[in-house]
């Protein structure tokens, strides 16, 4: 199936706008994140730390958090967009 990664901010810089992966039938985000850290090895670092994935990276599937979904478990289906990109700080 196929899954459209749309990056902002930094993982832009790595990644550029728009990506598309073909995964295997029943992928999950962290299937997703797995599959871009082989092709990008510049992008694990900022995405995930010694407990996993940081705190600091947001990641929407279909519009809606992964951390009102099932987290990094959340099943992707074919045709899905992933929105990927860093907390917003302010001051």
């Amino acid at each position: 199936m196929k899954v459209k990664v749309r990056s902002f901010a930094a993982f832009r810089s790595i990644l550029g706008r728009d990506t598309e992966i073909e995964l295997a039938e029943g992928a999950t985000v962290e299937d997703l994140l797995e599959a871009l850290c082989a092709a990008h090895e510049s992008l694990r670092p900022p995405l995930f730390g010694e407990a996993g994935l940081k705190e600091d990276v947001n990641l929407l599937v279909r519009g809606k958090n992964i951390g009102s979904l099932q987290g990094v478990q959340t099943l992707l289906a074919e045709g899905d967009e992933v929105a990927l990109f860093p907390a917003a700080i302010g001051g």
